[in-house]
């Protein structure tokens, strides 16, 4: 396998058990994050300290103050579900948008794979998370790749046959710091515990017999 991969690097328990997979996969290894609109300044710190604790090549900081939630977008008004239902957080074309800054980066970089951290819920709601829409991404840069001598870069999802408890056994056995990701949806110096994030973390970790250390370092 090639030697060199770009992690897509939220800050979250998926994307961190991704970064930490990919550095027991690659030899070289960097990672991109995206400041959005309104993004949390907590998630912003997790993905800088996981980067650093990893020992990263690179992390890479995209400003995307355009890019907004479709809570933002709305400034409150949204229509569908409840504020901490999934519809808060989408962000239309937001893959398309993110992989294809990422492709830049890596083409530049001749990392011949990006990795993303989506797992199997995640394309229950989140279309653009499906393996058939990854894949037609990667054929679309294979077509448009000039600096690649023959060899595109490709988008890898390590975890999007696996469940929440399934990544919650991996990041465990890659040794992942999950005290140092971040997952609520909400601002505060401690995660919240009731938002539909915060609640899945705990379920999961619950129905493992385990404790979530990231609520426990709170």
């Amino acid at each position: 396998m090639d030697d060199k991969a770009l992690v897509m690097l939220s800050g979250g328990l998926d994307s961190a058990t991704c970064l930490y997979w990919a550095k027991r996969k690659f030899s070289d290894v960097s990672a991109i994050t995206f400041n959005y609109f309104g993004r949390l300044e907590q998630e912003k710190r997790a993905a800088v300290r996981l980067a650093k604790g990893a020992g990263v090549t690179e992390l890479i900081q995209i400003d995307l103050p355009f890019v907004k939630e479709a809570s933002d977008f709305y400034n409150g008004r949204l229509k569908k579900q409840d504020p901490d239902a999934l519809w808060s957080s989408y962000v239309p074309a937001r893959n398309l948008i993110f992989y294809s800054i990422a492709a830049h980066y890596a083409e530049y970089l001749g990392a011949k794979r990006m990795i993303g951290g989506h797992n199997l819920h995640d394309v229950k709601f989140f279309k653009d998370a499906s393996i058939d829409y990854i894949e037609k991404l990667n054929a679309l840069f294979k077509e448009g790749c000039l600096l690649c001598n023959g060899r595109a870069y490709k988008i890898l999802l390590p975890l999007s046959e696996m469940t929440r408890k399934e990544i919650i056994k991996l990041a465990i056995k890659l040794k992942v710091p999950i005290e140092q990701t971040w997952s609520c949806h909400r601002e505060g110096s401690v995660h919240c515990g009731r938002c539909y994030a915060c609640k899945q973390r705990l379920d999961a970790f619950s129905s493992l017999g385990l404790k979530d250390p990231a609520f426990r370092r709170s």
